[in-house]
């Protein structure tokens, strides 16, 4: 897994990881994957709308789990439902600036397999299994800074952004937060109590603003869908450190193209996006080709329907990954040479395919290719 250091020293550098609902390849079971696992104890369901759940976990005996994470990252369920292996990526909506155990909210989707599964099926005292936390929309905490960070949440985006929000007001006592969430409706408002507990809790530190697409008679909040427009009108002329915005791919790209044409530097823009890739529109190259990892020196062969990251995990190299969809941005690697194909969705950022990245889960040797890491 990547250190969460490399991913603290560039939270200003690059945009990372998207939001929709794919089926894993069946591909992936070709690979032999060695990677950490945690079983975990649902400790306390918590029902926040009527298509929202939040899942409180510890460890099996109790107590919190073996393991840490860091505000806006996510964890990756391993599920097996009725003899296939699922994995999906939710956020941590917990703070780890708080003395609570961790948790993940859960959105039901429709159509949904597995959201359906957690929905209906688990409850207080059920065990589920994930791999470690992994996920690079985190920001460096520095206790001594002032600054003023803007969080733009479209309904579940708003999972790891109260995990950042409420990491930034405990541990960073001089900045600010401008909290916007949009919701299609007051029933959907996700953790609607408990950001309004932090709102007066924290007094002047805390500016928060809902918007309903459906805001009923004598709302007094932002009226309309939470798009670009209104998150400029919402925000003024005021330019903030950071901004941080996570939710359904419209929306996010409404939002960010304002906050671009309104002056914000690119890199202070980040996304947050989990793009399940689907390989049913790829055209997957019918050949086999050589990789070669320039860091060890390693020359693999790549077998016709391999992805890079199957053909290095069979041959010993100890790669990182979490969901194998292209969906959290664990197995990024960079390209100095050759041509790949890679399936479509997933979470790459523009800046980052500029910069020669790829995900090795969803990405395919087209010829002889380079990787620079391991």
């Amino acid at each position: 897994m990547v250190k969460a250091a490399q991913f603290l020293r560039g939270w200003f550098a690059e945009p990372p990881p998207p939001f929709e609902l794919r089926q894993p390849s069946p591909r992936w079971s070709i690979a032999r994957p060695r990677e950490s696992l945690h079983r975990l104890r649902i400790a306390k369901v918590i029902d926040e709308t009527p298509s929202t759940k939040t899942f409180v976990l510890e460890a099996p005996g109790g107590g919190p789990p073996g393991f840490a994470y860091l505000a806006g990252q996510h964890l990756t369920l391993v599920l097996d439902l009725d003899g296939r292996t699922e994995r999906r990526c939710y956020s941590f909506s917990s703070s780890p600036a708080t003395t609570g155990l961790p948790s993940i909210t859960v959105k039901r989707m429709p159509g949904g397999r597995v959201s359906r599964h957690l929905h209906e099926r688990l409850q207080g005292g059920d065990t589920i299994v994930a791999t470690d936390p992994a996920g690079a929309f985190t920001l460096e905490v520095d206790p001594a800074a002032s600054r003023h960070f803007v969080m733009i949440a479209g309904g579940v985006g708003i999972t790891p952004l109260v995990s950042l929000a409420e990491t930034v007001l405990h541990r960073e006592p001089g900045s600010r937060l401008t909290l916007l969430c949009g919701n299609r409706d007051a029933q959907e408002i996700i953790f609607r109590a408990r950001l309004d507990s932090l709102a007066a809790r924290f007094g002047r530190r805390l500016e928060l603003r809902h918007a309903l697409d459906s805001a009923p008679q004598g709302w007094d909040g932002l009226q309309g869908a939470l798009d670009g427009e209104l998150v400029l009108d919402a925000l003024g002329s005021r330019l903030a450190d950071a901004y941080f915005v996570c939710g359904p791919e419209p929306m996010m790209q409404s939002v960010c193209a304002a906050l671009e044409s309104a002056g914000v530097p690119r890199e202070r823009i980040r996304t947050e996006r989990f793009a399940y890739a689907s390989a049913a529109t790829t055209r997957i190259p019918e050949h086999g080709a050589e990789i070669t990892f320039a860091a060890s020196g390693r020359r693999i062969r790549a077998r016709p329907g391999q992805t890079i990251l199957q053909a290095g995990l069979e041959a010993g190299l100890e790669l990182p990954y979490s969901c194998t969809m292209g969906g959290c941005g664990a197995c990024k690697v960079r390209r100095s040479a050759g041509t790949v194909v890679t399936s479509e969705p997933n979470c790459l950022s523009d800046a980052e395919r500029e910069a020669g990245y790829l995900l090795a889960c969803c990405s395919y040797a087209e010829g002889t290719v380079v990787i620079d890491d391991h």
